[in-house]
């Protein structure tokens, strides 16, 4: 048993893709294409700690395809703790788009674009929950007309579209099929442990310069201080998290006392309208019948006096039911 970084912690992470040579040989098993050179981005350009939630490195590669051809890409890595929102994720890519950091100088001066891969570490799962633990999305071409693929590279294709890779972390805990899920499933982000106690003779041989390389990692002071100070933010992000959570609890539950009043308002208001309407309808019925017994005093020759006395009305009454010119 050994004692391991987690590389978890973005401070870790940095370290741990920082070698060359290990970062070579994960994305390479990402991507399922060998990569033959790849150059970390400087640390002012790439480096960032963009929010509270998501990490974020690029690298410049070039990728060696099975039939020999060779490309330079843009890879874009991108780890996130919690659920982060998806326009945040865009907006990173959509820089990567127009930075003319990613514009190359090919012959004849012409300039080209950088195709980007992004790939993302997920320290939650997606909102549909499926079972893979790392899901690849590649790119296809297809005739519109009857539905086949095409096999073509084209740089207005290459520059404006880009693949993908997702990393659903919390699935390698359960799920581990292959050699690239065993060595994945050290991101251990649903524990908040600095330290991870491994059984390194249970990981790949092949795979055995990144288990050294964490051992390395914890014995570091400068790293083992950053964790700390990492701690403190994600410690921080989650009190906001949960103020956050109990004041929109707040919120939507003063909203449904709102809401609760609102409907009592508005059944008093109709209640108040129907016995109005009620009221005014009794009215219209007494003044119905007393025009009638009005009408029956007249018809028996009551004059107008004895009419006003005896049913208790005036002459305005009596002109406004036409009982009198």
């Amino acid at each position: 048993m050994v004692v391991i970084a987690n590389p978890a912690y973005d401070v870790v992470f940095k370290y741990l893709m920082e070698d060359n040579k290990i970062a070579k040989l994960l994305l390479s098993d990402l991507l399922h294409e060998e990569i033959v050179e790849l150059e970390f981005r400087p640390q002012e350009y790439s480096l960032e700690v963009i929010s509270l939630t998501v990490y974020r490195l690029d690298f410049k590669a070039k990728i060696k395809s099975a039939d020999g051809t060779e490309k330079v890409v843009l890879i874009e890595v991108q780890k996130a703790k919690f659920p982060t929102d998806i326009v945040r994720f865009r907006k990173y890519v959509g820089e990567q788009y127009s930075s003319q950091q990613n514009i190359i100088e090919i012959e004849k001066k012409e300039l080209k674009a950088l195709p980007i891969i992004t790939v993302y570490f997920l320290g939650y799962n997606l909102e549909s929950n499926p079972q893979y633990p790392v899901v690849r999305v590649n790119r296809t071409v297809v005739d519109n007309s009857t539905g086949e693929k095409i096999e073509i590279k084209d740089v207005f294709i290459e520059s404006l579209t880009h693949d993908c890779i997702i990393v659903q972390i919390p699935k390698l805990k359960k799920i581990r099929r292959n050699e690239l899920e065993m060595i994945l499933s050290l991101f251990d982000e649903e524990e908040d442990k600095q330290e991870l106690i491994i059984d390194e003779s249970i990981y790949p041989d092949r795979y055995k310069g990144i288990i050294e390389r964490l051992k390395r990692a914890i014995m570091a002071s400068e790293i083992r201080k950053n964790m700390e100070v990492e701690d403190e933010v994600i410690k921080s992000f989650k009190l906001v998290e949960e103020s956050k959570e109990m004041l929109q609890q707040e919120l939507e539950q003063k909203e449904r006392k709102l809401k609760q009043k609102e409907k009592e308002l508005k059944q008093e208001k109709q209640k108040a309208e129907q016995e109005k309407e009620k009221a005014e309808q009794e009215k219209q019925r007494a003044e119905q019948e007393k025009v009638a017994i009005i009408r029956k005093l007249f018809d028996k020759g009551f004059s107008i006096d004895e009419v006003m006395e005896t049913t208790k009305t005036d002459i305005e009454f009596l002109k406004k039911h036409n009982l009198i010119p």
